[in-house]
């Protein structure tokens, strides 16, 4: 085979892998980032004294371009609670960035009480949501694509349970839900009583100019089951994260498919040829 065919058996093999993988790389784009809401209630009983506490709805938004950002953190002053020193705080994040090739998504709701000193934790209850309700997103051309080409949409992340406090009763649960049109397309359902990790993994088939809704909720709650000795420190403290990214994978049109293929079959002609060349050689 001389240098010009091993040229062009390189050249059409690599044609035709190209014309297999880079059909298009749409992208995501923010049309709508729907509505957050938190709750948190909480209460604890000291000897016989309670104290409550609650909140809803204190996200800031720092929302900008491509992105949504809500936030909100809370970690209150100590207090002194039937002769024991109270320390109590929560966080919530709902994180979206679409600003890239591909989306990036964290939604965090982390809470802790700690309690220190003498005296019996009669009683401890604690709820704790965090939701977003219609963010929208919608598939754009990146690339010179056309309104209507195929494309799959997936995401791929990590939901985190995280759990450290006395025994009782804890339920910790984190859903993702992805809708077009009202139906849903794609879902995951996350249930843990204690510390854990799981692979969040979704996949749907749409196309350019399509919109689909995303449903993200955290929800944690804790019970103690008997009273608890206070000897040092004692705390509840818990945490539900997801983080991931969607990514928008091209589907080859059967134009790009004849292209590809028909590249591969010049480099095996001429692979083919080369072989009859040293056949003939060795006679």
């Amino acid at each position: 085979m001389t240098r010009f065919q091993q040229h062009g058996v390189a050249l059409a093999a690599l044609l035709g892998l190209a014309s297999l993988t880079n059909a298009h790389a749409a992208r995501l784009q923010i049309v709508a980032t729907g509505t957050a809401v938190d709750v948190l209630t909480q209460s604890a009983t000291i000897d016989g004294v309670v104290a409550s506490r609650s909140a809803t709805g204190g996200l800031l938004d720092a929302s900008g371009a491509d992105t949504l950002l809500l936030s909100d953190f809370q970690a209150f002053d100590p207090s002194t609670q039937a002769g024991a020193s109270v320390s109590d705080g929560y966080s919530h994040l709902v994180a979206i960035d679409a600003s890239g090739a591909s989306t990036s998504l964290t939604m965090d709701a982390s809470h802790f009480w700690q309690a220190s000193g003498s005296g019996h934790i009669d009683a401890f209850e604690l709820t704790q949501s965090l939701s977003l309700d219609g963010l929208t997103l919608r598939v754009v051309a990146d690339a010179g694509e056309t309104l209507g080409q195929s494309v799959t949409v997936s995401f791929s992340g990590l939901a985190d349970f995280l759990l450290n406090g006395a025994a009782g009763t804890h339920d910790l649960a984190l859903s993702l839900d992805v809708l077009r049109g009202g139906d849903t397309v794609a879902s995951h359902l996350g249930l843990q009583t204690g510390s854990a990790s799981e692979s969040v993994n979704l996949s749907f088939a749409g196309v350019v100019g399509d919109e689909f809704t995303v449903l993200l909720s955290a929800f944690q709650s804790a019970l103690l089951t008997q009273p608890v000795t206070l000897d040092g420190t004692t705390e509840f403290a818990s945490n539900v994260m997801l983080q991931g990214q969607f990514t928008v994978t091209a589907v080859p049109e059967p134009a790009s498919w004849g292209l590809g293929l028909g590249g591969l079959l010049v480099a095996g002609l001429l692979a083919r040829g080369r072989r009859g060349q040293r056949i003939g050689l060795l006679a």
